[in-house]
């Protein structure tokens, strides 16, 4: 590539030029805002003023100069788009941090994370929404409660030793595998740097995936699909989505939990959900079919009785409301035992341009 003439700058020229020429001082002849205070004050205090003021212009010059390289690397670039719009607004005025931005701002960038995983999700996880389910639920289930460890961190799907141990890597690693690719989906469609967690990934495969589930279900009940969309529409049950942000492990967890039906209901029990939670989440169970692992759950104890028949006769119906809704409510509490969040990591800064004054 030829340089540009010496009389012509470049898009990066221009914008450092004008970060330098704002930064300069003001003539000697004319005081600037610290200059004209300092008239009246003691020379103590004008010292330090003038320290004040020089690490304020030394913070803001640092600013600058960050900010004029990323304007710089979109113009040389000539790459239109979210980032460059950012980097030019940022060269103009500084960035609110992402520990300030507001509640509003939040939630359009979790939404906008949630959007890129659900369509990872589409386009790459084919596998049955019972094998994203069973991932989900043995991930969670690793949680010790009293040593405090194991959880929703990811660990199954990040060493493929505890599906080994498990007997599962033949039925669940197509699974992982495509998990995984759906989150590098995620991950490179995002006009921002994304890192996703696997346990992010694995919940939230789960969570899309029984959802659709979920619709499907209520449509083959419908007489016909506008019946359906009118009951979508009307009568659709609320299955929000779970939190995000979970941390991943940085090791396999030790307590990996035993396959059999009673098992893992009493781990469940001892992790802190409920017989009802439980009873809801058979579908997640890899011991068996749905109704198989129901009828293993009546059997142990008594008190899924109530909630099993429930649940069967729940889904008979043609919304499933009772069953639906109180599955969203289980997965949701399974997703978040022994997970550690720091959602901020998924948040971007945003310009002070066009915010309220009040947020």
């Amino acid at each position: 590539t030829r340089r540009a003439p010496s009389g012509a700058r470049s898009g990066c020229g221009r914008s450092l030029m004008m970060m330098r020429t704002s930064t300069r001082r003001a003539p000697s002849g004319a005081r600037s805002g610290c200059g004209r205070s300092f008239a009246r004050l003691s020379k103590a205090t004008r010292r330090d003023q003038e320290a004040a003021c020089d690490d304020a212009r030394s913070r803001r010059d640092v600013f600058l100069s960050l900010t004029a390289g990323f304007v710089g690397i979109g113009a040389c670039s000539g790459e239109d788009g979210p980032l460059r719009s950012i980097a030019i607004a940022a060269a103009e005025e500084e960035l609110l941090p992402v520990k300030s931005l507001p509640k509003g701002a939040k939630q359009t960038q979790t939404q906008e994370v949630l959007d890129l995983i659900k369509d990872g999700v589409k386009m790459h996880v084919t596998e049955d929404y019972r094998s994203c389910l069973q991932l989900a639920l043995l991930d969670a289930l690793s949680y010790d409660k009293d040593a405090k460890s194991g959880g929703a961190n990811g660990s199954i799907g990040n060493f493929p030793e505890e599906l080994k141990a498990l007997g599962l890597e033949g039925s669940l690693k197509t699974a992982v595998d495509q998990i995984r690719k759906a989150k590098e989906h995620a991950e490179k469609a995002s006009a921002f740097p994304l890192e996703l967690s696997m346990a992010d990934a694995i919940v939230f495969a789960a969570y899309y995936k029984v959802r659709s589930n979920f619709i499907a279900k209520i449509i083959a009940k419908a007489k016909d699909q506008t019946s359906a969309n009118i009951i979508l529409q009307g009568y659709g049950n609320d299955f929000p989505p779970p939190p995000l942000g979970r941390l991943d492990a940085t090791a396999p967890d030790a307590a990996a939990p035993t396959l059999t039906t009673a098992a893992l209901v009493d781990r469940a029990l001892a992790a802190g959900l409920t017989a009802g939670n439980v009873s809801a989440l058979a579908a997640c169970f890899p011991t068996g079919g749905l109704e198989e692992v129901e009828n293993e759950m009546r059997t142990q104890n008594k008190k899924f009785g109530f909630y099993v028949k429930s649940n069967q006769q729940s889904r008979e119906t043609v919304t499933q409301t009772n069953y639906q809704i109180d599955f969203s409510n289980a997965f949701s509490k399974l997703s978040t035992l022994g997970a550690k969040f720091d959602v901020e990591r998924y948040y971007h800064p945003i310009p002070k341009q066009g915010l309220p004054k009040k947020l």
